[in-house]
């Protein structure tokens, strides 16, 4: 975040690798001679450093991959695939193969698609397989006896027509458990199938000697999710010690930006998938790049730096760091001057390194056990021990009221703010509303003295309480026995307590998002941290995209490409007509509860756009309307003002909807070019309406700059203003919002969806993220921050 980079070198020397972390290595492949090729390691770690070499084994080879700890397979750059070797960095060891014929036995130039190494080159039965890149064919030579070392080609086209019943290849090449395993992708049907590619050495005397037999053994389909919203998928096989993974990446904009991430294990028990929710101590590296050559890195094992899928997208500029567990997206630029990129992996000196850093953690672990804060939640009279540290509370009474109270959670966060958790069920509420809940909290160290510094009459703290909401109604309630009797427990659905939260609650949008995996929805308050959670509802868990966010509700594309409008303040769902063509965007222009609720999206089929509108309360279908659009055009998004509908292009360039969704309805195209700044780098540009007036934020890829336009309504022109006044903006891709600023420290600044929340102060110019009114940090862009990949947005709480 804004830090300079630092650069040493290390000459013709390997650098001093740390095994926690794979290493990636850049290389210059394009130089024209060696004096000016060279490679710099560096990790996502530690990305403000790297190193500078000149390794002589590496000078005009590509790195293709890592194998069995310390392998690496290289092959010559010019002539390209020609010349392969195997390298060992540690004990400099190398092992230079036969020249390969890169034409094939048909003659064809046919590229290299993918490879792995059996075992390790000393194992007796260690063989180098490789696949080509657009033919059935094997291309193998067996290593462990060097003293005649060749290169066989043979097909394994049969083998896939019997498996599957028409032509196809096989892709992902991984070892796993002593064995290898790749997928067959058929040329038909499109389905994905596991084989095993078990590879024997005959060395019998009856048969010739050191003879390999490749057999294709089928296991099981593999998994292929329906992701909305994306223009292509990736998929990928990796394969540990004793894991396969398979990795599920659906990509936008021409396989530059990463929007889903799903990852499958294989249990072996059960001959099934499942899909992973946590990595725990594994890292996994995907290569989308197609106009450079496969790499092939085992899954790696470093209990500190692990649960992370790095990935380098096919611009080849950034790199996306997903870390699974927590469903975020981190993005660090790529490093300039370079051409080629790979992925450096130690993965023996990991595995011993791996054995005292797991236990040093366990042992962090426990010793920051007392400073945790846990209640699980019981129903009917059961009585819960908890390790409420530094708290002498005493009885928690609890209603599951029409909201459902099931658990209450309270832990400190990184900011000091605390959970409240609000589980619903809609369906039950009614039939247990007078249910109550004991939890019991002790001090786990037996002290249970009271605090004698609210030692105030009850009545006076009874007035103390009644302007305290939400969490911070929960707190102090929890703080001694008295302030407990002062507070007595108000249900969620009580009209003066939901008064009070909404008026608690208008000083900001809320972050919402989604955990599918657990069924919950998680609602934040951006300024002081609280949390809230409550339950999906049933029809919602799914993998949906939210396309718009006003006035409390969410407009929601189910994988079925069905649209819902839903208030999760509510509970209300209201659902749409279905759409016969795919929804590129969407907008609405009032509650869905008022009579002038209109719904509004562009479609695109077969390169033919139509603006689609539908009146929530009126018609049952949608009336459609044909643009005159060339299918190279995008739109970006949609902007209410009024009855007119602004329409944002990826080009930067704007269109009106004049009197959108009646008779006279006119559609104006370039409104206004796109502002002088457009030309900067990969920006995003969001646009928002500020009273009457419609603004544009841009911003560059990384945060490294930040503008704000306002449109004129004269001259249709932008105009770049330096200061927002007393308004404030929260942006995110669907759902910013400009407002009103509550408060003087709000005023002026911008909003961003970001792990942990930050703002752009047009003031300092600079990022900071903040408690309350303190800030904790300052700096110039956002390269590392997280931003979540689950279905998230900014909300206006709203009961209406």
């Amino acid at each position: 975040m804004g830090q300079k980079h630092k650069e040493m070198s290390c000459h013709s020397l390997v650098p001093p690798l740390s095994p926690k972390y794979p290493w990636f290595v850049a290389q210059n492949l394009e130089a024209e001679d060696d004096d000016t090729q060279g490679q710099i390691f560096y990790n996502l770690h530690d990305p403000m450093s790297h190193y500078r070499c000149q390794i002589p084994e590496l000078l005009g080879k590509r790195i293709r991959g890592c194998f069995h700890g310390c392998w690496v397979l290289l092959s010559s750059n010019r002539p390209r695939d020609v010349m392969w070797s195997l390298w060992n960095p540690i004990t400099s060891k190398i092992i230079n193969l036969p020249p390969l014929n890169r034409n094939g036995s048909s003659g064809d130039n046919d590229y290299i698609g993918y490879y792995c190494l059996s075992a390790p080159p000393e194992h007796l039965n260690s063989v180098l397989l490789l696949t080509r890149a657009d033919k059935p064919n094997f291309v193998y030579c067996r290593l462990g006896r060097r003293k005649d070392i060749r290169w066989t080609e043979s097909t394994y086209a049969k083998q896939v027509r019997i498996i599957t019943g028409c032509d196809g290849l096989l892709h992902s090449l991984t070892c796993c458990n002593g064995k290898v395993y790749a997928f067959i992708s058929d040329s038909i049907h499109r389905n994905l199938l596991l084989v095993e590619v078990k590879i024997v050495v005959n060395d019998r005397k009856r048969k010739k000697l050191g003879e390999v037999v490749i057999t294709l053994l089928p296991i099981l389909e593999i998994p292929c999710p329906n992701f909305i919203g994306c223009f292509n998928i990736s998929m990928t096989m990796k394969g540990s010690c004793t894991e396969l993974f398979i990795i599920v990446i659906g990509l936008k904009d021409k396989r530059q930006t990463v929007v889903v991430v799903t990852v499958f294990k294989l249990d072996k028990n059960n001959m099934t998938w499942e899909e992973v929710e946590d990595l725990s101590d594994t890292i996994l590296y995907v290569n989308l790049a197609r106009n450079s050559a496969p790499f092939d890195s085992p899954a790696i094992s470093s209990s500190e730096f692990g649960g992370y899928i790095h990935i380098l997208p096919d611009n080849r500029k950034i790199i996306y760091s997903y870390h699974v567990k927590d469903k975020s997206l981190s993005s660090m630029p790529y490093l300039a001057g370079t051409n080629h990129v790979s992925v450096w992996a130690m993965l023996e000196c990991t595995g011993l390194e791996g054995d005292r850093f797991h236990v040093d953690c366990k042992q962090e672990k426990e010793g920051d056990k007392e400073d945790q804060i846990v209640i699980r939640s019981v129903k009917g009279n059961h009585d819960v021990e908890s390790d409420l540290l530094g708290y002498p509370f005493l009885v928690l009474k609890m209603k599951e009221y029409c909201a459902g109270v099931e658990q209450l959670k309270l832990s400190p966060l990184p900011y000091s703010g605390y959970e409240y958790r609000l589980e619903t069920d809609d369906a039950d509420s009614k039939q247990e509303n007078d249910k109550v809940v004991d939890v019991i909290v002790r001090s786990a160290k037996g002290d249970e003295d009271e605090s004698h510094l609210l030692n105030l009459p009850l009545h006076v703290l009874s007035m103390v309480m009644e302007f305290s909401v939400g969490v911070e109604y929960l707190k102090f309630r929890s703080t001694c026995k008295r302030c407990h009797l002062a507070a007595p427990l108000i249900p969620w659905n009580n009209g003066k307590a939901s008064k009070r939260l909404q008026e608690y609650s208008s000083l900001s949008p809320w972050l919402i998002v989604f955990d599918r995996h657990k069924g919950i929805i998680t609602f934040m308050d951006p300024l002081f941290g609280d949390k809230y959670f409550i339950k999906t509802p049933q029809e919602l868990i799914c993998d949906f995209l939210i396309k718009c966010s006003r006035y409390g509700w969410l407009l929601i594309l189910k994988p079925d490409r069905s649209l819902v409008l839903f208030n999760p303040f509510t509970s209300d769902i209201r659902e749409l007509p279905q759409l016969p063509n795919y929804l590129d965007i969407c907008s609405f222009s009032a509650p869905a509860t008022s009579p002038d609720c209109m719904v509004v999206g562009i479609t695109i089929h077969m390169q033919y756009y139509h603006v689609c509108i539908h009146l929530v309360g009126g018609e049952p279908s949608w009336r459609k309307i044909l643009l005159d659009v060339s299918g190279g055009e995008m739109f970006n998004s949609l902007t209410f003002c009024g009855r007119d509908l602004y329409a944002l292009r990826d080009d930067g360039l704007l269109d009106i909807f004049e009197e959108i969704g009646r008779e006279g309805h006119s559609w104006v195209r370039n409104v206004a070019q796109a502002p002088t700044s457009w030309g900067a780098s990969s920006p995003e540009s969001f646009q928002v309406r500020c009273e009457q007036h419609l603004l544009r934020v841009i911003m560059g890829r990384f945060g490294e700059s930040i503008e704000v336009f306002e449109l004129n309504d004269y001259t249709r022109e932008w105009v770049k203003i330096n200061g927002l006044g007393k308004h404030t903006i929260f942006i995110c891709g669907t759902s910013s919002v400009c407002m009103d600023a509550k408060t003087l420290q709000m005023e002026n600044k911008i909003y961003f969806l970001r792990l942990p929340i930050v703002y752009y102060s047009l003031e300092t110019c600079r990022f900071h993220t903040f408690d309350n009114t303190n800030i904790h940090d300052s700096f110039e862009d956002l390269i590392g921050t997280k931003h979540h990949l689950a279905p998230h947005g900014w909300i206006e709480p709203s009961w209406l």
